[in-house]
């Protein structure tokens, strides 16, 4: 498997070496890709069963909602980038040691700048009342509830689940399946509906950031809890790596007990 844009699902031995392919392309890919989760995550929160002024986010529409989005988008854009669509599956393909970390963080910069896009579509789509009614979609941890250090252990568990799946269905040589889309998906899917009303189930640093940086121009407070966001996610996604390279990972990749 190749070490850069091969992340999530092979794109062959004959890959282009061109710096357009090997560089541009899979960049592109992630910030597209990335600007248009975005939007769509962010317009799945005002769906009209959830949204009305008083109550909640219907929690399937928005599971549902990112979960296929995250399905089809690995479709779409897997052989070019791997479809990483998140710094926190980034991180944990860096550490599986199937990115170089040049590409790594041009990823995590393409991903971010295409979330501030994402968030900016959904702005100029929404009127500003509906657009305020659900925060821009953005992740804001309710405080008083939930304090910073339960949100963050959520995070964590939350990532570790998503992160792991994508190790093992769609970046180790001897596990990958044609199904990782779809187990991917359902993983977003499931996990969201487990934490929706805890954290949000961010499970992506770059999917909390966009919308934040989208709502502080009227919400300033937005910040307050962020770092949430940042740290849960990338230590699950640290966590999920270290089990695989210590327990699931094909012989060439573990740490140990090679044989």
């Amino acid at each position: 498997m190749t070490k850069e844009s091969d992340a999530l699902i092979n794109r062959g031995d004959d890959s282009p070496s061109k710096p357009f392919q090997k560089i541009l392309q899979p960049c592109m890919a992630e910030f597209l890709g990335m600007c248009l989760f975005v939007f769509v995550g962010c317009l799945t929160v005002q769906d009209p069963l959830g949204i009305a002024k008083t109550s909640p986010p219907s929690a399937p529409a928005v599971a549902v909602g990112h979960g296929f989005a995250i399905a089809f988008f690995i479709v779409a854009f897997g052989n070019i980038s791997g479809a990483h669509l998140n710094p926190a599956v980034t991180l944990g393909i860096l550490l599986s040691g199937a990115i170089t970390p040049v590409m790594a963080a041009a990823y995590v910069i393409a991903q971010l700048t295409g979330a501030m896009v994402g968030a900016g579509f959904v702005r100029a789509v929404l009127p500003l009342e509906e657009f305020m009614a659900i925060n821009g979609g953005a992740h804001i941890l309710n405080a008083p509830v939930i304090g910073p250090g339960p949100g963050i252990l959520c995070e964590i568990l939350l990532t570790t689940v998503l992160v792991l799946t994508v190790l093992l269905s769609a970046v180790d040589d001897h596990n990958k399946s044609s199904l990782a889309p779809l187990a991917i998906g359902f993983a977003v899917t499931v996990c969201i509906l487990a934490g929706i009303n805890t954290t949000g189930a961010s499970m992506n640093p770059a999917r909390s950031f966009g919308p934040a940086v989208a709502l502080s121009v009227y919400m300033p407070s937005v910040w307050t809890y962020h770092y949430v966001y940042w740290v849960g996610p990338l230590l699950g996604a640290v966590i999920a790596a270290i089990f695989y390279r210590i327990i699931f990972a094909c012989p060439e990749k573990r740490f140990f007990c090679k044989d």
